[in-house]
């Protein structure tokens, strides 16, 4: 089934998330930068009217398919299809949504090398390993991921981390506070915090909620913004509204000006209870942004705790308050921890690296 020419290597990227933030955003950044490399062909497998479907790329083909999730045999049959018309040198599945599963399964029947991107570290069951064995790399984005997927890939020939990167220029925004107090609404002299993540348990807002009880008591000029949707809003609006905390802890929906907000903020604040990596403060990072987070999954490989960032343990709202207020009472302390993250980012989780490590991949599993 092989396309590979001696100058090239023929690349299909299948994605089937249908927003364009998290592990779609990062395949953008790898596309877009291995379109630069003209050893590389490049394909793009997506769901119809997906928002990665909308991207333009310089070189890059995009394919857009129905498909309707994990069990949709009729989606399959077309992923199946296209691999079979496009004839790629390797295969490379970055969502899961059922791509992993229908990836591996494609690879089966057409003999093509395939590469799997892990990006979230969610226990697996122990049929895992059916579905990576059909895989040649397994790619976990950091240490945490590969500790979990691990443990599936006895029989996969290549393992290892490559880290999701961030596009430093579009997140190198200088600072704008008066913007961001009229945005949204908040008093003049306040400090501000922010989270942004889905409303789902394992990324903490409800302790960022609680944690407020006690830092609005310590400091009566703070606000609190929490940037996302899911299936947690009501409950959190109803936890704050039992805490009478309406008037300093705003929901505020998703957001795409992430990166307008991030450099007019005190602090971000990410108490999550799981988390792959933790693109979010790849991006508070380039921001010059302080953190707060948690030891959890890849984030202890941005945040060193007192270097590059203050760390509390997951569940901890007290420790949570002490680490915020830290940082508000002292802001020597925050713009230290702010630039020592933003050096770490910079030097480790660049795009450029990012995509030379795929290439070099690449070649290894084509055999180039």
């Amino acid at each position: 089934m092989s396309n590979k020419h001696a100058s090239g290597i023929n690349i299909l990227h299948i994605e089937l998330g249908r927003h364009l933030y998290g592990g779609a955003k990062q395949v953008t950044y790898l596309i877009d930068a291995l379109d630069k490399d003209a050893r590389f062909t490049q394909h793009l497998l997506c769901a119809a009217n997906s928002e990665i479907s909308h991207c333009n790329f310089n070189r890059c083909n995009t394919l857009s398919i129905c498909y309707k999730g994990d069990t949709d045999l009729l989606g399959f049959k077309r992923l199946l299809d296209a691999v079979k018309r496009i004839k790629p040198d390797v295969i490379h599945v970055h969502s899961r949504r059922g791509a992993d599963i229908w990836g591996a399964l494609a690879a089966k029947f057409t003999g093509i090398p395939a590469v799997c991107t892990r990006r979230v570290d969610n226990t697996e069951s122990v049929l895992a390993r059916f579905k990576y064995r059909e895989y040649d790399a397994v790619i976990s984005i950091s240490e945490g991921v590969h500790k979990v997927v691990s443990k599936h890939c006895e029989k996969v020939k290549y393992q290892g981390i490559i880290h999701s990167a961030v596009d430093q220029e579009e997140y190198g925004q200088p600072t704008d506070q008066q913007w961001l107090k009229d945005k949204f609404n908040i008093p003049q002299h306040h400090l501000v915090i922010a989270n942004f993540a889905q409303y789902i348990p394992r990324k903490g807002q409800a302790d960022l909620i609680l944690a407020m009880r006690e830092l609005t008591a310590q400091f009566n000029n703070l606000t609190c913004l929490l940037f996302g949707k899911g299936p947690q809003e009501e409950n959190y609006r109803q936890l704050i509204e039992r805490h009478n905390l309406q008037s300093s802890v705003k929901l505020c929906g998703f957001t795409n000006e992430v990166a307008n907000i991030l450099p007019n903020i005190d602090a971000l604040v990410h108490p999550a209870y799981a988390e792959g990596l933790g693109v979010i403060l790849l991006q508070a990072g380039v921001s010059n942004c302080a953190v707060v987070s948690t030891p959890v999954g890849g984030i202890p490989e941005i945040i060193k705790h007192k270097e590059t960032g203050l760390m509390v343990s997951a569940g901890d709202v007290s420790g949570l308050v002490q680490a915020v207020s830290l940082l508000l009472e002292k802001p020597e302390e925050k713009i230290a921890l702010g630039k020592a993250l933003h050096r770490h980012v910079k030097t480790h989780f660049s795009i450029e690296n990012m995509a030379r490590e795929y290439a070099a991949l690449y070649q290894r599993v084509v055999k180039v």
